[in-house]
Formats: structure tokens, sequence, C-alpha cells
């Protein structure tokens, strides 16, 4: 597993002092979050409120290219491998800065990679799952031995900041995971689970040349009611105890994230999180979790991750500390 942040920290008091009408005890009320990671200068965001959202691309301080290879070349490092093993990348980007080439083969160019299979696979938030049951599903012969998987996105670059509620959500970020069929790593995939509902794909909506935007309720009533019941079936078919396994939700906001392990009788210990110092960020945010406690996952333990979004689209992985 690899990650990557950008360094531009939007603090609660920063869009407070915005003057959208919002306040730093407001946020952290409704959503809780604390401050979230912007590919953007804080002068361009107090300047414009990206105003322009194709200004943003020329003044933002990292790409979803670059945080999607300095993850991968994380997630490089920590499988003991070099660049050239990887023979497959499959890529999830909901801000491509360009359509053609994708995102995945733009990755491979700055890995250096030649002569692979380099496709985008894409989903937005639930993309974990998708990822892992599109391979388990692919016949094993047929993958290569490693499969380097991304998900990078810069949602800042997309939020109108004279809207009191976006602007306190989103934050950049990226996550890599690399899979092997027949290599033994750290974690097992025992379980990996991906739909949707194309019928409601309105709900959550980013605009290429515009904003992104979002039926706020429904989206978040549909999440904790859907993550709870991917929770519970995982809960049926596989032994999970919780004061020894752990809980990664999609990184929505804090609140929601309380309420469904409340909700689970989760503990804190055991329900890892990002989404209070970095925002919400997309398909990168629940395997950028894992990433950031990669040295806490033990022997036997299980992880849970229950993943809901754009779509509107769900699903469920289970790992196992091999």
């Amino acid at each position: 597993m690899g990650h990557a942040h950008p360094k531009t920290v939007i603090d609660n008091k920063f869009l407070e002092e915005l003057g959208t009408g919002t306040s730093a005890e407001w946020i952290q009320e409704k959503i809780g979050i604390e401050s979230r990671l912007s590919s953007l200068p804080l002068d361009y965001i107090r300047d414009t409120k990206n105003s322009n959202p194709l200004e943003a691309v020329k003044v933002a301080q990292a790409t979803p290219t670059s945080l999607g290879v300095e993850a991968s070349l994380m997630a490089i490092q920590r499988a003991g491998i070099t660049s050239d093993k990887i023979g497959m990348i499959l890529c999830n980007c909901c801000t491509p800065t360009q359509t053609t080439p994708g995102e995945s083969q733009r990755i491979g160019k700055e890995l250096g990679l030649k002569n692979i299979k380099a496709f985008d696979v894409f989903t937005a938030c639930p993309v974990i799952a998708l990822h892992l049951e599109l391979l388990n599903n692919t016949k094993e012969e047929t993958l290569p031995d490693y499969i380097l998987c991304v998900s990078t996105a810069t949602l800042t670059q997309k939020v109108n900041y004279s809207d009191r509620t976006d602007g306190a959500i989103w934050g950049d970020g990226a996550a890599a995971y690399i899979v092997s069929p027949r290599k033994e790593g750290k974690l097992r995939v025992d379980h990996a689970s991906y739909t949707t509902d194309p019928s409601r794909c309105e709900s959550v909506v980013v605009d290429t040349y515009g904003y992104f935007h979002q039926d706020g309720r429904a989206v978040r009533n549909f999440s904790v009611l859907q993550t709870v019941k991917l929770i519970r079936q995982i809960e049926s078919t596989f032994d999970i105890d919780w004061q020894r396994d752990a809980f990664i939700g999609h990184q929505a906001n804090f609140t929601m994230l309380e309420q469904i392990s409340n909700n689970r009788d989760i503990p804190a210990a055991s329900h890892w999180h990002n989404v209070k110092t970095i925002g919400n960020q997309a398909g990168a945010s629940a395997p950028a979790v894992l990433s950031m406690h990669w040295d806490q996952v033990k022997q036997k333990q299980k992880i849970v991750v229950a993943v809901v979004g754009a779509g509107l689209s769900w699903g469920s992985v289970l790992l196992e500390g091999s």
C-alpha cells in the first residue's frame, strides 16, 4: 500500500474567513472535519474562491498524476520490488486533466514502464472494491505477478468556495496498492464485492468544466444505511471480532463514520480513519487509510472495508493479515 497528499492545509477557520456564512464550529459539529489537504495555494482560494475551475488546474501545486506516482512509489518500495516488475496498472481518477491518454498511462510513463497493460477502471469512491472484485473474477493465468492499482483525485480544484458546504468536504490525495495472484503479501483478499444503482447517477456529479455538486442529504442517508448493511453482511459471513479486527469506511465525513461505527458497536481503536485531518479523498480515501495504518496490521487480523459513493455505487472488501 502507498498514499500521497498535497501540503496546503485548509482549516475550518480559513473557511470561516472566506465569508460564505459558515463557521468553524458549524463545520466541526456537522461533519467532524478539522482540516483538509489541497493542491491549491491558499491565496488563490482566498482571492478567487475558485470562481473558474479551469484556472485551478493552472495554479495547482500537485496533479492527480504526481500524487498517483508518489503513492505508487511508496507501494512499490513497501512491496520490496522494483517498478519494472509491474505488469498491469488499473487506475481510478475522477478529476483527470486529459481523457486520453488515460491516467493509468500517464502514471505508467512517469514510472518508466513499457509494454504493459495499463487502463482506467473508474467509479470514484468505492473503487478499491471494484478493482479487487475485477481481479478476483479474472482468470489467474492471464494476470501478471504484480498489478498496480491506483486511485487519485484533486477534488479541491472542483470546489466552489463560495458554497458554505462543498468547500468543507474535500481534500486531495492518492492511494496505491499492489496486488498479486500468486506472490504472498502482507494481506490476503478474502472477499470483494461491487454494485451500482445507475438510476441514481445524478445524485453525485463532478462536472468536467465545472464544479462538484450532490444531493447532500439523500446521499448521506443512503451512505449510512448502505455502509451498515455492508458491514452486517460481512459480519454474518465471516468471523469478525471488533476487539481484534478493524473497520475502514468511505471518508465522506467523520460524524457519518461515527454513526456507522456506533451502530455496529465498533470500538474507537478498531475504527481506522483519516478524514478529520485530510478531508474526503474520493476513491483514494479508504485505501489511503489502510496505507497510513500499514504498520499496525497484524497476522490473522481482518480489515473490513465498506465504501459507498458516486454512481450511486457501493462495495465491500475483507482483507486478512497473512
